[in-house]
């Protein structure tokens, strides 16, 4: 999957230019309420870096900073920037540490962010929050083609998704999203198959439950 299809675009971003002061940027960062924001050169086309609020706040108390000093030399992480033709994982690996990634086209401009939010809505759909259904937890000894086995037992329900857990560990954990249109005795037909085949279904989620629940809470 290629992140083209999942980030902020430009047009919904804020962000200040290089050639901004430490108040402009400052002043951006409080109107946006945001603890970063993207910086630009200032052609607003290329991504130049990151501006923190931490960064401005440090600059004005620790090192007697001015209103009208340059944020040029306070600009961060200025490789936090992916394509937007790399894959989900790529960005999913490399925001761990920051607020956010830069997202560039093919031309090498700025097209808008990558955020964790973002990051979160294609979890959501691998795991079927949007569609709902059963995740079921499977536990199993590593051991060769035990995917296809698990595949080949529950071959006539509907795998809306799939997603290992503990690799490389003599116990995995596998999850699957099977469809919402199960019945409980079908389901309980599933688990009794996979057991007969040392499979151990160790947890079920109603996905439907789950979101209700959810909503209950906020």
């Amino acid at each position: 999957m290629k992140i083209r299809y999942n980030y902020v675009e430009k047009e919904k971003v804020k962000y200040c230019e290089a050639s901004s002061t430490v108040k402009e940027a400052y002043d951006q960062l409080k109107k946006t309420g945001y603890r970063s924001i993207p910086v630009l050169d200032e052609s607003g086309k290329k991504f130049a870096g990151l501006i923190y609020k931490v960064t401005l706040l440090e600059y004005y108390h620790e090192q007697d900073g001015k209103d009208e000093d340059s944020i040029t030399s306070l600009i961060k992480d200025q490789d936090a920037f992916i394509s937007e033709e790399e894959s989900f994982i790529k960005a999913f690996l490399t925001i761990k540490r920051l607020p956010f990634l830069a997202v560039i086209n093919d031309e090498q401009e700025f097209a808008g962010i990558m955020t964790h939010a973002n990051i979160m809505n294609v979890l959501e759909d691998s795991f079927g929050m949007k569609t709902g259904g059963y995740l079921m937890t499977v536990a199993t000894k590593e051991h060769k083609g035990a995917i296809k086995e698990l595949v080949s037992t529950v071959k006539d329900v509907n795998i809306e998704g799939m997603l290992t857990l503990d690799n490389g560990d003599y116990l995995r954990r596998i999850v699957l999203n099977l469809s919402h249109e199960l019945t409980e005795k079908k389901l309980n037909k599933i688990i009794s198959k996979l057991e007969e085949k040392d499979f151990r279904v160790t947890f079920i989620d109603d996905v439907h439950k789950e979101k209700a629940a959810a909503g209950k809470g906020k």
